[in-house]
Parts: C-alpha cells; sequence; structure tokens
C-alpha cells in the first residue's frame, strides 16, 4: 500500500550524490534557494533536497506511484554505474580522444530526455498551453459530429467541460513516457553533435546544478527552455552537468556545429573559459525550480554573498 506521501525527487538523488560530498552514509551537498526574492543558503542531506511530496501520483493505474517506480527503476537506476563509467572513461582519457560510444550516448539521452520530461516546468507548460488548443479543437472535432439540434442545446456546456488538473498531468506523463514516444525524442539526441568538456577551473568553479539541470538554449537567442527552443530545432544547444568537473553539450548536426561533427563528436575537450562556465552556472541556477546546487570548495566561499 502506497504511504500517505512521498517525498518524489524531480532530480535523481544519485545525480545529485556527484555534487554533494560523503558524510558517513549521508551526502551532504550546498544549496541555494530563492523565496519571494531572498537568497537563502544551507547544506542538508541529498535526501531532503529536489523533491515535491507525491508529484508523480496518478490515478489511472493500479499502483499510484508508478510513475515514481518508473523513474527509480528505468531512468535513476542509469545515474549509477552506467554514468560512474561516462565520468571515469572521460577522467582518465586524453584530451581531444573520443570518449563516448554509441552506448553512452544512449544512456545519456535518456537520463536528458526524461529530466526535461518530468520536471514541473514542462508539465504544467503542456497543461496551461498545449492542452487548451488541443482541448478546443477535439471540442470544435466533436461538435461537428453531432446532431446540429443537439449542439444548439448543448454547445456551450461542452465547450466548457475540462479534464481535471490530475487528468492532464496524467496525459502528459502518459504520452512523454509511451515508449515509442520516448525512444524518438531520445533519438533526436543520439544524432546530435556531443561534446565532452572536461572543467578545467573544476577546484575554484565547478559546474553547478539545480532541481532543473538540463540547459535549453537556442544559439542567437536569450531564452532557455525546451517549449521556447524545441528539441530538433537546428539551432539548439542542450547543455547537461554530469559532475562538478565534467558536462555535455549537444548540437544538432543540421546546424552550424555539424560542419565539424568530425572534429568534435564524442569527444573530450578541456574547458578552460570561466566565463563559459559561469554562463551556463547561472542560467542552470536561474530556471531552478526550487534548489539549485554548489559544489564544495565554492559553496563555502558564496554561502554568505547572493551569487
Amino acid at each position: 500500500m502506497a504511504k500517505d506521501y512521498t517525498n518524489q525527487h524531480i532530480v535523481p538523488k544519485r545525480y545529485l550524490d556527484r555534487f554533494g560530498m560523503k558524510d558517513g552514509k549521508r551526502t551532504i551537498i550546498g544549496t541555494r534557494i530563492v523565496n519571494k526574492g531572498n537568497v537563502r543558503f544551507f547544506t542538508d542531506s541529498t535526501v531532503n533536497v529536489g523533491y515535491i511530496k507525491n508529484y508523480y501520483d496518478v490515478t489511472d493505474k493500479n499502483n499510484p506511484k508508478y510513475w515514481e517506480h518508473y523513474f527509480a527503476r528505468e531512468i535513476d537506476t542509469l545515474c549509477g554505474q552506467d554514468t560512474e563509467n561516462i565520468i571515469a572513461k572521460v577522467t582518465l582519457s586524453r584530451p581531444d580522444t573520443i570518449v563516448l560510444s554509441a552506448h553512452d550516448k544512449q544512456v545519456l539521452s535518456k537520463l536528458i530526455i526524461a529530466q526535461l520530461m518530468r520536471i514541473p516546468e514542462s508539465i504544467d507548460y503542456v497543461k496551461t498551453v498545449l492542452y487548451p488548443k488541443v482541448s478546443a479543437q477535439v471540442k470544435e472535432d466533436l461538435v461537428s459530429t453531432l446532431p446540429p439540434a443537439f449542439v444548439e442545446k448543448h454547445r456551450e456546456q461542452i465547450m466548457n467541460t475540462e479534464f481535471p488538473e490530475q487528468y492532464q498531468k496524467e496525459l502528459v506523463l502518459n504520452h512523454s513516457f509511451e515508449p515509442a514516444n520516448f525512444d524518438r525524442y531520445c533519438k533526436v539526441l543520439q544524432d546530435g553533435v556531443w561534446v565532452v568538456y572536461a572543467n578545467m577551473h573544476r577546484d575554484t568553479m565547478p559546474f553547478l546544478t539545480s532541481d532543473n539541470p538540463v540547459l535549453v538554449e537556442g544559439i542567437g537567442k536569450t531564452e532557455t527552455g525546451l517549449f521556447r527552443n524545441g528539441l530538433a530545432n537546428p539551432a539548439t544547444c542542450i547543455f547537461y552537468p554530469l559532475s562538478p568537473g565534467i558536462a555535455v553539450a549537444i548540437y544538432s548536426r543540421q546546424g552550424i556545429v555539424g560542419v565539424v561533427s568530425d572534429e568534435y563528436d564524442g569527444r573530450k575537450i578541456m574547458l578552460g573559459e570561466l566565463k563559459y562556465i559561469m554562463n551556463k552556472n547561472v542560467k542552470i541556477m536561474a530556471q531552478a525550480y526550487h534548489h539549485s546546487f554548489i559544489p564544495q570548495p565554492l559553496y563555502d566561499e558564496i554561502a554568505g554573498g547572493s551569487f
């Protein structure tokens, strides 16, 4: 039987563990939160951050914790040994060598796509922006099939009928993680140009992360986010930190990076441009749902400031 509530992580705990420090059996992570315009810093166990109670509970399946268990079984486990193997290979490889295999890209694409689709920002966007458009069209199509006398009497009632928000969320999750759809989204990433960045400033300016850690940018645009830039847009760049010292950036082969794909795809690049690192860090913190996470030793340096 499901418990009355469950702290359901919207970003895998095993992912957050790599940005924290071991303290006995716990992993402690430096955390930044903005509440009503006030910035606060604190440290806590990765168990206690990056979650929303009962967020993935559903009513359309026999198990109300279906999606929580799905993510734990199919996605979050990939943040363990599979990702550790990738990180170890990158760490031990020489610069400018190919470090990502096709299998590595499959693992990381699943993590990235699932992360993009499971966060409140994506679910809320579909519910508030896409769903009303689809709902209106479905109602118009339905009305066109009904007898005119019936439509004249009940049109307003039909057009004002909406599915409950819980049902809308269930539709989003079912559609996003339906195997054919999920595989298609992952294939878009797998076919891209993957650049693996090794952060040369790891000890002073590590990669930060958040409870919304995948940065979706459009080349030449200022707005970030999946629905503002699109997954398959040739101008889209996806940036995802794997650890404080390693991140991947994925570009479309149809975009400007595609012309040098053989030179960069899957290769380890030593990243020494501090401005680039800080730019990505600031954007990932800015798009956080609640929490952004700052690895040591940087956390101790800025915890008393307003970074």
